[in-house]
């Protein structure tokens, strides 16, 4: 199952990040800031923006509550009347002990229901005792290992929090050293590279004029060559 989830992942797009920032200062400079921004502002204009509907072509989502009648219920009632229709309250007579009405005073069944009702409350509230009962005996201690577990979890991440800052700061100590100690020998090959480049354009320019040179010389001895 992990294969085919790897294989249908969509492959990570590779960032070569080739960013010397102790080295190259050039962006301190307010004017190259301002052109950098520049640009990425030209770039963002390019971007096409989508509107706030642009959901809008595709159906309403509709969701299915099979097997739960009581869900597909409440959503038809929210569907019927925007949510205006209030909700059913809750039936709250199971927790009274209304004894049976006028008219079922004589009722054997009623009398029944009614006790039976009594009997369920009464166990209601013996649950509710013995909950209290544990609560008040080991409740405070419960609660201080809760508190005492948060504690060393909250030291825990407190702890990788500062180690992860301290590889941070190793590192970018590390790089500043590193681009530091390369630096001019960065700016000497730059400078050699640019002195090539000047040389290299200088030799295609006497080339060029010794190229020149050599036509006119051959039109010279020769009139009727080209």
């Amino acid at each position: 199952m992990s294969d085919s989830n790897e294989n249908l992942a969509l492959p990570a797009p590779r960032v070569d990040i080739d960013a010397l920032p102790y080295v190259d200062t050039q962006f301190n400079d307010p004017a190259i800031k301002a052109q950098v921004d520049r640009l990425i502002q030209d770039e963002l204009s390019t971007i096409k923006k989508q509107p706030r509907d642009y959901l809008a072509h595709l159906p309403l989502y509709e969701p299915k509550f099979e097997g739960h009648p009581a869900l597909q219920a409440e959503w038809m009632r929210i569907c019927s009347s925007d949510g205006k229709e209030p909700m059913p309250t809750m039936d709250v007579s199971r927790y009274q002990l209304d004894p049976p009405p006028q008219a079922k005073q004589t009722n054997a069944a009623a009398w029944d229901r009614a006790v039976h009702n009594a009997e369920a409350q009464l166990e209601h509230q013996s649950n509710r005792i013995d909950n209290l009962e544990l609560m008040q005996k080991y409740g405070a201690n419960l609660w201080r290992v809760h508190l005492n577990s948060l504690e060393a979890a909250s030291r825990r991440l407190e702890s990788e929090q500062a180690e992860l800052s301290q590889q941070i700061d190793t590192l970018n100590r590390k790089r500043k050293l590193e681009q530091n100690d390369v630096g001019p020998k960065l700016q000497r090959l730059e400078a050699e590279w640019v002195n090539a480049v000047k040389k290299n354009l200088e030799i295609e320019g006497a080339v060029a004029r010794l190229e020149a040179e050599c036509s006119m010389m051959r039109r010279q001895l020769d009139p009727t060559a080209q």
